[in-house]
C-alpha cells in the first residue's frame, strides 16, 4: 500500500490516514486529487482507448427533448461497488431513456481484467466535461451516482489497491459541476457519512441530493461478496426498478433500509455481552435528501417515458401470467389486464413520440421492461405484484 494512503474500514466508511504533513493534508482537502502509480504501458494505452470510446459513444442532445446523461462511478476496488455502479447505471438508463448517454467508471474489482475505464480524478472530470459540453443546460438532466467507502470528514474514498488512493469531497463535486456547466442534476452518494454532500447544494434549486447516510452515520452492506449495498439495493434494485418516481422511490427505499437495519440491530442484541463488545453496534444510517425546486419538473419530464414503459412491462408480465393460468394475486382478469395494457402502451407510445422514439423503439423498451420484471419476480414477488396491480388499476380506469 502506498505510504500515506493506509485505510481502516469502518462498516462502509474509511479513516483517512496521511503521513505527509499538515500542508499535504490541507492540499488534499482543497483539491480533488489522488496519489497514483502509473499503469504498465499496454494497460495504460488500453485505459485511454476505453475512456475515449466511452465518451465518444455518448449520443448528442436532442433539441426540445429533456435528455438525461448518467455518470455511474465505483470509486473503491471491492467487487460490490463495481457491481452496484453497473446495475444502477442499467436501471437509470431504462428509467431515463439514457442507454446511449451513460458512462460507467470503476476502480475495478481488486484484480483481473478491467471492464470499465478507471475511476480516476482525470477520468471523472473528463466525463463531466464531455457531458457538460454535450447537454443543453437549460433542458437536460445529469445524474451522478457514486458508490464507495466514506470518511468521517465527508470524503468519498478513491482506492485501487497498491496503485491509487485519494478522496472526493462535496466541495470538489460542486466545483466540477459548475465548471462543466451542468445546471440540472441528481446526485446520489452511496457511502458512509455521505450526508456531508447535502450542505453545499442545499441552496441550489437545480440539485437533488440523495445520500446513504447522515453526516455522522455509517451505512451498511459493503461486504465485497454482496451485489448491492443496503442503500443501492433499496433505492435501485427495489424502489426504482419497481417504477416509482424518484422522490417517492427514495421514500420507499428509506422504509426498506429501516427494516434491514432493524434486523441487523436485533441480531446484534441477540449476541452475548462478550460478542457485543467485539462488534460495533449497528445504529441507523439516517439517509438524507435535499430537493431543489427548479429541478423537480425537469426530473418529472425526464422520467415520464421510463415510468410509462415500466408500467407497460409490469402489465405485460401480469397478462402473460394470467393467460397461462398462473395469475398474480388479484390479477387474474385477462380482459381487465388487456385494457390496462392497451392504455399504458398508448401512454408509453405518446411519451416516446415526444422523445423522438419510433414505435419499434417503444415496443423494444416495453419488451425489455417485461423481461426485467420476470427476473425481478423470482426475488421480489410481492413488489412486482403490487406494482402490476397499481399499473393495472390506473390503466383500466379503476384509479386516477
Amino acid at each position: 500500500m502506498l505510504k500515506g494512503l493506509a485505510s481502516t474500514l469502518v462498516l462502509c466508511g474509511v479513516l483517512f490516514v496521511t503521513g505527509a504533513g499538515t500542508a499535504h493534508a490541507q492540499q488534499q482537502k482543497d483539491a480533488f486529487m489522488a496519489t497514483e502509480i502509473a499503469l504498465p504501458p499496454a494497460e495504460a494505452a488500453k485505459q485511454v482507448e476505453m475512456m475515449a470510446a466511452s465518451l465518444s459513444s455518448l449520443a448528442p442532445q436532442r433539441p426540445g427533448v429533456t435528455d438525461t446523461y448518467v455518470l455511474s462511478v465505483s470509486f473503491w476496488n471491492d467487487p460490490v461497488f463495481e457491481a452496484e455502479a453497473k446495475e444502477a447505471a442499467a436501471i437509470l438508463a431504462r428509467r431515463y431513456d439514457a442507454a446511449e448517454r451513460t458512462v460507467i467508471l470503476s476502480a475495478g474489482r481488486g484484480g483481473g481484467q478491467r471492464t470499465y475505464p478507471a475511476a480516476t480524478p482525470d477520468n471523472f472530470q473528463a466525463a463531466l466535461g464531455k457531458i457538460g459540453a454535450t447537454i443543453d443546460p437549460n433542458e437536460d438532466l445529469v445524474i451522478v451516482f457514486m458508490t464507495s467507502h466514506g470518511g468521517q470528514d465527508g470524503a468519498v474514498a478513491l482506492q485501487e489497491k497498491d496503485r491509487l488512493g485519494g478522496a472526493l469531497r462535496a466541495n470538489h463535486l460542486r466545483a466540477s459541476l459548475q465548471q462543466a456547466g451542468i445546471r440540472n442534476k441528481v446526485l446520489i452518494v452511496s457511502a458512509c457519512f455521505s450526508g456531508h454532500f447535502i450542505p453545499p447544494f442545499i441552496s441550489d434549486p437545480g440539485a437533488i441530493v440523495l445520500t446513504a447516510a447522515a453526516a455522522d452515520k455509517t451505512s451498511f452492506g459493503c461486504e465485497p461478496s454482496r451485489d448491492w449495498t443496503f442503500f443501492g439495493d433499496a433505492l435501485f434494485n427495489h424502489a426504482l426498478r419497481g417504477g416509482e418516481r424518484l422522490t417517492e422511490a427514495y421514500d420507499d427505499a428509506l422504509k426498506l433500509i429501516s427494516t434491514w437495519e432493524g434486523d441487523l440491530h436485533a441480531n446484534w442484541e441477540a449476541m452475548t455481552p462478550a460478542q457485543r463488545k467485539q462488534s460495533q453496534e449497528p445504529l441507523p444510517s439516517n439517509p438524507q435528501s435535499n430537493v431543489g425546486d427548479a429541478v423537480e419538473p425537469i426530473v418529472a419530464r425526464a422520467e415520464a417515458y421510463g415510468i410509462a414503459v415500466n408500467c407497460a412491462g409490469h402489465i405485460t408480465f401480469a397478462l402473460d401470467r394470467a393467460k397461462t393460468g398462473r395469475p398474480l394475486k388479484g390479477l387474474g382478469d385477462v380482459q381487465t389486464l388487456q385494457t390496462a395494457r392497451t392504455t399504458t402502451e398508448a401512454k408509453a407510445a405518446a411519451d416516446g413520440t415526444a422523445r423522438k422514439r419510433s414505435p419499434q423503439d417503444v415496443a423494444k423498451a416495453i419488451a425489455a421492461s417485461a423481461a426485467s420484471v420476470l427476473l425481478s419476480f423470482a426475488s421480489q414477488p410481492a413488489d412486482v405484484t403490487a406494482r402490476a396491480a397499481k399499473c393495472s388499476a390506473s390503466g383500466s380506469g379503476q384509479a386516477g
